[in-house]
């Protein structure tokens, strides 16, 4: 490459780059201040609004989590950022555990209440047996299961191990301050997207001018619900609406 090739390909970059505005986001800001560091003596840690492992469905019980996470926080009292996240990774895998074992219930005792509708008469040790054989009719079922609760359980092991291993072999001294308030945030229902929200005013937008509108029944409960409706369409008047859903049935799409 010649000098004036590289002196062509120095001022390209040059006004590339006065180009860039650089990160945009505090999570990006963040990550770009951290590039001239060498040490720790410095450093500043970004709060975070959530946990980076988050593993909640929407049917899960999140006060159920959260207090898991705080037994455990308790017991194992992480010294660092590191063991913080392995506390983390070990409290989802044993959550998960509770959910599967949960869902085992669930299907066992779905198997029992069929069972009992279809033979009403049946003894308890009778149910039990009929159940049980129809049971064996959904072994996949129950294979598929039994190797959930194994994945986790193996899973919550593992993390455990790596946890006690990163506290012997590379402890934080002194100790870092360890932050959950995070994990105390997940305890609360998260609100819908705004994207969500728009979808339900344009349904009860549409509901209002046409009577007979199927509207979705996940919109109707989103608008009889007034702490929700206060707090992402403060300014939206469902009074009118409301009054047809509380005095007369309004078709509710399924």
């Amino acid at each position: 490459m010649t000098e004036d090739q590289k002196a062509r390909r120095a001022e390209t970059a040059r006004e590339n780059g006065a180009k860039s505005k650089g990160p945009v986001s505090e999570a990006g800001k963040y990550i770009s201040s951290l590039n001239g560091i060498t040490n720790g003596e410095h450093l500043e840690i970004l709060k975070e609004e959530l946990p980076e492992c988050i593993a909640l469905l929407s049917t899960d019980c999140r006060q159920a989590y959260v207090r898991l996470y705080q037994r455990h926080f308790r017991q194992y009292k992480p010294e660092s950022g590191c063991e913080q996240t392995l506390l983390r990774h070990m409290c989802v895998e044993l959550f998960s555990l509770e959910r599967t074992i949960s869902m085992e219930t669930y299907a066992r005792q779905h198997d029992l209440d069929e069972t009992l509708r279809a033979y009403p008469d049946l003894t308890d040790k009778a149910l039990e047996l009929f159940s049980f054989i129809s049971g064996v009719q959904k072994d996949k079922v129950w294979r598929a299961i039994e190797r959930q609760k194994k994945a986790h359980l193996a899973a919550y092991a593992a993390y455990q191990r790596l946890f006690k291993q990163t506290r012997r072999d590379f402890p934080v001294v002194p100790p870092e301050s360890v932050n959950s308030d995070a994990d105390t945030n997940m305890a609360e229902e998260p609100l819908p997207p705004p994207e969500v929200v728009a979808e339900a005013i344009a349904h009860a937008d549409r509901a209002k001018n046409e009577p007979s509108y199927k509207l979705p029944r996940w919109v109707a409960e989103m608008l009889l619900d007034e702490a929700l409706m206060a707090e992402i369409a403060p300014g939206y008047d469902v009074d009118e609406l409301l009054e047809k859903l509380t005095a007369a049935p309004v078709p509710l799409a399924a």
